[in-house]
């Protein structure tokens, strides 16, 4: 388990270094959620972003990546299976895009930090850092329409908050095939 406080910022995995920075972490999240692609090219991309021309073996390669994506955290086998959401949601619903929420997710890390994204390099496990912490801004404002239980609402603010998320609405995994490959990368059963 890595320690924010007290370990210093990795930047290998059992020996194989990786490519840390912020911008890895994106691309890499955003070939995972690529439907267009298999499970399999998914992964080859992610593994090829991530370890560049250094690749572990395979076991190692996904462990890694599971790692690198829960910034330092291996999921425990099974982690999220009951989660606690509005009913409407699960493991494999989006309620955030590094695509469609990149000006909002730019503008907070510049309101409540002060940093360019576009021009300071981090890594991708401060980032994730800071992105956990952000505070009030439009980008957890949408986050919080996205998954908001509407069901203990009173009638006008549920809808509202339905008349938001059509406004902010992500695309969805379209096949069971991809939400129950996110599903297993994050640590569930699959």
């Amino acid at each position: 388990m890595y320690n924010f406080l007290l370990d210093s910022l990795p930047e290998d995995y059992e020996g194989y270094l990786l490519r840390t920075d912020y911008r890895v972490g994106i691309q890499i999240s955003q070939a995972l959620e690529d439907e267009e692609l298999s499970s399999q090219e998914r992964l080859a991309v992610a593994f090829s972003l991530l370890y560049g021309e250094g690749m572990p073996p395979i076991e190692t390669a996904y462990q890694g990546l599971q790692w690198f994506l829960n910034g330092g955290n291996l999921p425990e086998q099974g982690e999220g299976e009951e989660q606690e959401n509005s009913g409407e949601e699960d493991l494999g619903i989006r309620f955030f895009s590094f695509d469609y929420d990149a000006v909002r997710l730019y503008s907070g890390f510049r309101r409540m930090y002060g940093i360019d994204l576009d021009k300071t390099p981090m890594h991708w496990f401060r980032f994730l850092a800071l992105l956990g912490d952000l505070g009030e801004c439009a980008f957890t404002q949408v986050v919080h329409y996205r998954t908001a239980d509407v069901s203990k609402m009173d009638k006008e603010t549920r809808r509202t908050y339905l008349m938001m998320r059509r406004k902010y609405g992500l695309p969805q995994p379209e096949s069971e095939e991809s939400r129950e490959f996110m599903e297993k990368l994050r640590g569930g059963e699959g």
